[in-house]
């Protein structure tokens, strides 16, 4: 039901999203808690279900981005092929998120070329649409 709510996975087959699922693991998380931290490994990748988490950069501590919308993703430098993580992610609330190991999503994705050209598509979209926010905040 999540990822079908996450745009990430719009336009993809349902047993796709089924696989994709079934690697899933829910995390809850406290206020203030932090899920990763700038140059931790990128091992994970999370979609957020309910509650509201920061990303800050990490030489700064500023807020470039807050998710807060059911089926929003952070931790993408793990889809992308990145060691490490680029800003740090805290909760402003308590929040529920289901993370992914970027290996077992890599192995989904190696099997359904289709289901992961579309995914990737998808994925392109949401970081130009956070390349477009960053740049408002820079202005």
């Amino acid at each position: 039901m999540y990822l079908k709510q996450a745009d990430l996975f719009w336009g993809m087959s349902q047993s796709f999203i089924q696989s994709v699922t079934a690697k899933a693991v829910k995390q809850e998380f406290q206020s203030n808690e932090v899920i990763f931290k700038a140059d931790d490994p990128a091992d994970y990748f999370y979609v957020l279900i309910k509650g509201k988490v920061r990303l800050e950069l990490k030489s700064s501590g500023q807020c470039v981005y807050t998710a807060q919308k059911v089926g929003e993703i952070f931790g993408w430098s793990a889809l992308i092929g990145r060691e490490e993580y680029s800003a740090t992610v805290v909760c402003e609330q308590p929040s529920i998120a289901l993370k992914f190991h970027n290996a077992d999503i890599g192995r989904v994705l190696g099997r359904d070329a289709e289901n992961a050209a579309q995914f990737y598509k998808q994925l392109a979209g949401a970081l130009g649409d956070r390349l477009l926010q960053s740049y408002d905040l820079i202005e």
